[in-house]
């Protein structure tokens, strides 16, 4: 059998997951599976690599080998191999794209040179942000589409939108929960301005634990006030209905190379600001004082200063979210699938 597309990546079929590579994986399965019948379409879950290693690579090969279109969304470990290994093994007629996830790449081939003959073989490389096209265009390739990060989710009418500020103000962070998404910071921000006589932000966390930081978040949520929750993982597909009862999104992150993060596509989507770190690609995305407000990347003061501003002015975060509705559009599943099927002639 000959599949008119096929992907590799992480798919989670063995174990639900919910970090932003597994969900970005996800969505575009099933963004395919709504364009092409189902023997149209060839899958393989990184998952089953480990508990079924020689099960795992025989299936590789054969999907790049009996594909018209091959998409690899691999994690950094797996770019390592995989790439060559499609090369080496493609058929006469396949065509190899890399799906980028975040923002990295750039720098993880200075780190690993040899990656960048290989890469450079790809018939396509679909990156999500400007910052990175313009950096890898520096490196000399020439086979580069930015096609951003996208969600098939519902996005709120413009009559849905709550416009008016909660007490508390209800601040969320929906992420993969670790030191370098800024954590810390946030709990330790709301904590610091949080003052009952005045407006005051209530802090919920939602996102799947990171093993690293499992044991400081443990102590962290120790000293929780009452206005900060953990709220555990919420399924992608019901991220609106979740959001939609916040005020805004909070994302502290302290990774400089991060993509289009899935979760500002959740935000907007609900109709929710951000209050974000200017990181690398920051200005791709959120369009400060419009669908953001934006701080400088990992400077704690600002953040609070940030808050203080909101508390005595609510309506900094109201008077954005119809801007939020319309910036969904441009990562819905509708609007960048138009394009993908474009890019692979489906």
């Amino acid at each position: 059998m000959r599949y008119k597309v096929s992907i590799i990546g992480y798919l989670a079929k063995q174990k639900p997951l919910f970090d932003g590579q597994t969900v970005k994986t996800k969505q575009l399965a099933s963004l395919l599976h709504a364009q092409l019948s189902e023997d149209e379409i060839g899958e393989l879950d990184m998952q089953s690599m480990r508990p079924s290693p020689v099960s795992f690579f025989w299936n590789f090969f054969k999907l790049c080998r009996n594909s018209d279109n091959v998409i690899i969304l691999p994690a950094h470990g797996a770019l390592l191999l995989f790439p060559l290994l499609c090369l080496l093994y493609r058929g006469k007629n396949t065509k190899l794209i890399y799906n980028v996830i975040g923002g990295w790449l750039a720098g993880y081939i200075e780190k690993y040179s040899y990656l960048k003959p290989i890469l450079k073989r790809f018939d396509q490389i679909w990156v999500e942000t400007t910052v990175m096209k313009r950096a890898l265009e520096e490196k000399g390739f020439n086979n580069l589409t930015i096609v951003p990060n996208f969600k098939n989710i519902t996005i709120l009418k413009k009559e849905e939108l709550n416009m008016s500020t909660s007490n508390p103000i209800r601040l969320c962070i929906f992420s993969r929960i670790m030191e370098m998404k800024g954590i810390d910071d946030a709990v330790n921000a709301v904590i610091e301005t949080t003052d009952k006589s005045t407006n005051y932000f209530s802090l919920d966390i939602y996102g799947q634990i990171d093993p690293t930081y499992t044991e400081h978040f443990t102590e962290l949520q120790k000293n929780f006030p009452e206005n900060i929750r953990y709220c555990g993982c919420v399924d992608a597909t019901k991220s609106t209905e979740v959001l939609r009862e916040y005020d805004a999104l909070l994302f502290p992150t302290k990774f400089p190379t991060e993509g289009l993060p899935g979760t500002l596509i959740d935000a907007y989507s609900a109709g929710l600001p951000v209050i974000s770190a200017r990181w690398q690609s920051f200005t791709d995305f959120v369009e400060d004082g419009k669908t953001g407000i934006g701080y400088t990347q990992c400077n704690y003061q600002e953040l609070v200063e940030v808050l203080r501003k909101i508390s005595q002015d609510p309506s900094l975060l109201t008077n954005k979210k119809e801007d939020c509705l319309v910036k969904a559009k441009e990562y819905s599943a509708e609007t960048v699938g138009k394009q993908v099927a474009s890019l692979l002639n489906i």
